[in-house]
């Protein structure tokens, strides 16, 4: 981004006071300051903003070639991944865009407003046979929610018109897929209680650690049996948490086991206390 007339001003000027040579000729000491020396209508400081004006008129032409470059980029090389997520969540609902472009007219909208027309709050994009799965889901009170059929039919026409050439773009919005899960805690009795409640803050920590777990995970993000186990490790109580099943559903119905890891089809899972299961059992050591 080009500088502007002033800062490539001081920026000469410092460099004019800091040479030796001319402190030398003209009869300034070290450290003085330009506008004190000369006056703004003086001959030395004419030319230097003459200098100014020009590297500035420079630096301007260099902004618009490096712009004419990137957009030439843009319309010829093909778009990424990454592209298709960001224009998904740039949709903006009720809104058309510029004939001929993949940009709306926002003008007079501060961004707060542009954000609330932004119903598209999460987005993954994966390739498979020569599709693009673009998956999506809006927010709705901080939790993540499948899209209106409406907005659907807007977002499907949106990429259509803005979509490379070619590209065949499947856009999944689905209900948050499920995890139901089966575990045994052993837990130390001075903590905790049979029903897993934290005897000295109340809490149910066991509970709120899956919760958590599930629904901070990525958009699209993979679930680990791992990693709730790590988590769980974590809680004040717990002396042993053992997984004794994990299984994932799409639509409700079928459930599959999962073998180490998993990925929602819908790109997020839903945190159910009903498809949690958790056996409590007293930790007790063995003595000889």
């Amino acid at each position: 981004m080009a500088r502007t007339i002033a800062q490539i001003k001081s920026e000469l000027t410092s460099t004019f006071m800091n040479d030796s040579t001319l402190a030398a000729k003209y009869g300034f000491g070290a450290n003085a300051d330009f506008d004190n020396v000369f006056s703004k209508v003086s001959l030395e400081s004419l030319l230097l903003y003459i200098m100014a004006v020009a590297i500035w008129t420079l630096e301007k032409l260099f902004d618009t070639h490096t712009k004419d470059v990137e957009d030439y980029i843009a319309n010829m090389k093909p778009h990424s991944l990454r592209w298709y997520v960001n224009k998904a969540k740039a949709f903006q609902k009720g809104c058309d865009l510029i004939e001929g472009t993949d940009l709306y007219d926002n003008s007079g909208l501060d961004p707060s407003a542009i954000a609330a027309l932004q119903v598209v709050r999460y987005a993954a994009a994966t390739e498979s046979q020569a599709t693009v799965y673009l998956k999506v889901a809006t927010e709705v009170n901080g939790g993540k929610q499948q899209l209106s059929p409406e907005l659907v039919a807007g977002l499907r026409k949106y990429l259509a018109e803005i979509k490379d050439a070619g590209v065949r773009i499947e856009v999944v919005n689905e209900p948050a897929s499920q995890l139901r899960l089966r575990l045994d805690i052993y837990y130390n009795p001075m903590v905790m209680s049979n029903t897993g409640v934290n005897l000295r803050t109340g809490e149910h920590d066991v509970d709120n650690t899956i919760k958590n777990y599930i629904e901070n995970l990525p958009f699209n993000g993979e679930y680990r049996n791992a990693a709730l186990i790590d988590a769980l490790q974590k809680v004040d109580g717990v002396v042993i948490p053992e997984l004794v099943s994990a299984a994932q559903s799409y639509d409700g119905d079928n459930f599959q086991n999962i073998a180490a890891k998993a990925q929602p089809y819908s790109g997020y899972y839903a945190y159910d206390s009903d498809d949690i299961t958790i056996n409590y059992i007293p930790y007790e050591t063995v003595s000889d």
